[in-house]
């Protein structure tokens, strides 16, 4: 018999005991996460999940979430972080360089739960250029809500829009 992690009996028992003590559990997550190297550590280490690198197929579904195994290591992602520090620490001076890239603004860590609207500025991992995968030179370190609003796009459709702005620009003049 194969013994996968979810029927591992230190799964069983682990959901056992949280389906016992939802309360406690729920506290103790919000403790661990309201730390900032555990929010970050847990950020950094999601693009690394089994799950998001071998998603399974759902049903008979068209949809199939493309693969991204990431081509750097989590280590190579934190000298990265380190990198995106000081960038910024240069760049805006008498901050602490934990700056978004894209907006500019202070990220924040803030555990907000699964079920609570997430609308704080939280610390957040972006792939520059979606049609590639997490690798050197290739991430962004961000807040969520530029992360989300950058979504799925495109260098193309950066481009495109970029065209559109120019000639919408020159035909004002």
């Amino acid at each position: 018999m194969i013994r996968t992690y979810s029927n591992s009996p230190q799964a069983v028992r682990t959901r056992q005991w949280r389906a016992k003590n939802k309360i406690r559990n729920a506290v103790q997550r919000k403790l661990y996460m309201g730390q900032e190297k555990n929010f970050v550590r847990v950020t950094m280490m999601r693009p690394f999940k089994p799950s998001n690198m071998f998603p399974k197929k759902r049903g008979n579904s068209l949809y199939q979430r493309q693969v991204r195994i990431p081509n750097i290591t989590l280590e190579g992602m934190y000298e990265e972080l380190i990198l995106h520090i000081q960038l910024m620490k240069d760049k805006f001076p008498g901050t602490d360089g934990r700056i978004c890239r894209y907006c500019e603004k202070p990220w924040t860590y803030v555990n907000t739960g699964f079920k609570e609207k997430r609308n704080y500025p939280n610390f957040s991992v972006d792939r520059f250029n979606s049609d590639e995968t997490y690798k050197k030179g290739n991430i962004v370190f961000c807040c969520t809500q530029c992360n989300s609003r950058k979504n799925s796009t495109t260098k193309k459709d950066w481009l495109k829009y970029l065209e559109i702005d120019k000639e919408i620009n020159d035909s004002k003049d």
